[in-house]
Formats: C-alpha cells, sequence, structure tokens
C-alpha cells in the first residue's frame, strides 16, 4: 500500500501542511476525522501494510492558544493563525453554530491563506466561514442541506448545489454532512495520492470506497421546520396537489399573478423554477413511500404525478443519485423485508 503521487509542498518542508481552523464549536468528531485522514499512521497497521509515514501534517490553530470546544474536548496546544498562510492546505471542520459572527483577525488570515495559494476545504457549516471570507464568492460550494435556505440568503455570489455530497471548484472544497466530510477527506487523498492508495485506506477504516461527490445526500425537506417559507402558501397547495398534472398556468392562477411573473419570483426567492421545484418535491414524495412501503415503483409513480415508473426512476436518480432500489436497502431496518422488497422494486423499474 504505497501513494503513486506526493502532495504538494510549499516553504521547503518535506510534508503537505494542513493547518485546522478550530474554533470554540467546532464539531470535534471532523478534527478527528481530519487527523485520522491525514495524520499520524496507526501503528500496527502500519506495520502490516507498510504504509508508515503519512506525507501530511495536521496543524491545529485557533485564535487562542488552548480552549475546550463546545462539546467538552479539549483538543491541546493550538497553533496561532499566522499559521493558516503558511499552510498548503486550510481546513474548517464543521461548526455548531453556523450563523456566529467571526473576528476579523480570523477572517483575514483566511484570506491570506487563500491569497496564499492555499487549497480551501471545508466539512459541513465550516462553509459559513469561508463565505464569512468571502472566498466562496463565484465558486460552485456545498454544506449539509439543511442549511441551505439561510447558506443561499447570506451568500448569494456562491452557487450553492446543496444536494452534493462535496464540491471541488479550483482550490475551494466544501462538503455536506459530518460523514461526507470522510468522503471529502478521502476524495483529496485520492488526488493528492492516488485513488487506489485512497480506497486501499478507506477499507482500513472499514469505510465504503470514495462516494463520488455528485452522489445526493440524503436530503428530507420534511426535517425542517420553516416558519417563513417563501411562497409558503403555494407550496403548501403544490404538495397537496402533486399527483396531478401542473401546468405555471395553474400555479399562475393560484398566486393571481401572470406566468412569467410568477416564474421569476419563485426562481428568485427559492433558487430554482417552479418545475424543479415540483420535480424535486415528487421525488422527496417518492423517497418517504420508497423508504416506508412496499409500493412498487409503478404505484409511486403515479401517487407523486411522475405519470410513469421511467420518468420517476429516471427523476429519482439525478436528484438523489442512487436508484430507487438502492435507497430502499438503505433505509429499511428488516433486512429480510429489506431483501425482498428490493427485489421487487428492481423488477418493477
Amino acid at each position: 500500500m504505497q501513494p503513486v503521487r506526493m502532495p504538494k509542498t510549499s516553504h521547503g518542508r518535506t510534508r503537505h501542511r494542513i493547518a485546522v481552523l478550530v474554533v470554540p464549536d467546532t464539531v470535534a468528531l471532523e478534527v478527528a476525522i481530519a487527523q485520522q485522514v491525514f495524520g499520524p499512521r496507526i501503528y500496527n497497521f502500519a506495520k502490516i501494510t507498510g504504509d508508515v509515514d503519512s506525507p501530511y501534517e495536521v496543524l491545529l490553530c485557533g485564535e487562542h492558544e488552548r480552549f475546550t470546544v463546545s462539546s467538552g474536548i479539549d483538543l491541546g496546544v493550538l497553533a496561532p493563525l499566522t499559521e493558516l498562510r503558511n499552510a498548503d492546505s486550510v481546513l474548517i471542520p464543521g461548526i455548531e453554530d453556523p450563523f456566529a459572527e467571526r473576528s476579523d483577525e480570523l477572517l483575514d488570515a483566511l484570506r491570506a491563506a487563500n491569497e496564499a495559494g492555499a487549497r480551501m476545504v471545508s466539512f459541513c457549516g465550516g462553509a459559513f466561514i469561508l463565505g464569512k471570507a468571502g472566498i466562496l464568492d463565484r465558486h460552485r460550494v456545498t454544506t449539509h442541506w439543511i442549511l441551505s435556505h439561510e447558506f443561499r440568503e447570506m451568500f448569494p455570489l456562491a452557487t450553492l448545489e446543496s444536494d452534493q455530497l462535496f464540491v471541488e471548484d479550483g482550490n475551494v472544497l466544501t462538503s455536506g454532512g459530518i460523514f461526507a466530510a470522510t468522503d471529502l477527506a478521502l476524495h483529496v487523498m485520492g488526488s493528492d495520492l492516488g485513488y487506489a492508495y485512497s480506497n486501499d485506506f478507506s477499507r482500513l477504516l472499514v469505510a465504503a470506497p470514495v462516494r463520488p461527490g455528485g452522489q445526493a445526500q440524503f436530503v428530507k425537506e420534511s426535517i425542517r421546520v420553516d416558519r417563513e417559507q417563501p411562497f409558503r402558501e403555494l407550496t403548501d397547495w403544490i404538495r397537496e396537489h402533486l399527483d396531478e398534472p401542473l401546468t405555471l398556468g395553474d400555479l399562475a392562477a393560484h398566486e393571481h399573478m401572470s406566468e412569467r411573473n410568477l416564474a421569476r419570483r419563485f426562481q428568485a426567492q427559492t433558487g430554482m423554477s417552479p418545475f424543479e421545484w415540483i420535480t424535486n418535491e415528487r421525488v422527496n414524495r417518492a423517497k418517504i413511500l420508497v423508504e416506508s412501503t412496499d409500493l412498487p415503483i409503478s404505484q409511486i409513480a403515479a401517487t407523486v404525478g411522475m405519470g410513469s415508473a421511467e420518468s420517476l426512476r429516471r427523476n429519482f436518480s439525478r436528484v438523489v443519485g442512487t436508484s430507487a432500489a438502492a435507497y430502499r436497502r438503505t433505509f429499511r431496518a428488516d433486512p429480510e423485508v429489506e431483501r425482498e422488497s428490493g427485489h421487487l422494486l428492481e423488477l418493477a423499474s
């Protein structure tokens, strides 16, 4: 188990330095993911695999020399923020309060690192800190899907792809929820050292091989409780009529406005066209039925207004990033029911 190439280094170092930003509300588990993937190798594993030395150096940095994060974990002595400017990569783990204000000193250090050419990486809500520094402007990015509405409002110059596990756009790499952080970390490792190496490393972690960033996060919009959703009355009405053949004229008549005005305002407030929203909502409804029932795909398609099994199959794969059968297998708790219903769904597809 040996890498086919090595990551770039700077400042005369022999290892690629990854500066991990720690703030008081940092999610400690995501720091641990960075340390596990990029830090020193586990000794007994290394003896067996021959992969003894990590080509990375992980340096935890913060505004203060030491503090306990909000989960109660002390991450040890932290290097000063000035070290961000000298890093080859800067990594911001997830944070518990993505809307918190951050100091000018912290944001300036991130901007300096970005201007110096560092690779800028965030896990989950850590993207909000990069966004506050202006580093995400004009980049394609992602974060945890449940924060997508707030993210779009705060950072309109970034292009949020909220359904992606992770997104790489130039020197900016961002990921979704906590376990998508592992996917992005392994993707970074694969880009640097070769994907055969990163896949072997994932086996040592007893994790799945590197999942593509385009695989969708497991979004379930009904988890959110939004008190002020845009077009709330219209979207509630659409949900009540999903099984019907809805047209733009139907939506415009409901809102008592022209089709053109409705389409423009809906796009501005939701970030997607009315029919993109309806398709996503139909897929969300289908996900619930796939997850919680044994209905065949053709019946689910009719129930959610997709018209045909083929239409649902195509849109489900596009939106969710996996087939309906695979999605059902993932979320069914009873292995016997899972195998039987998955087989029936494949036949019906």
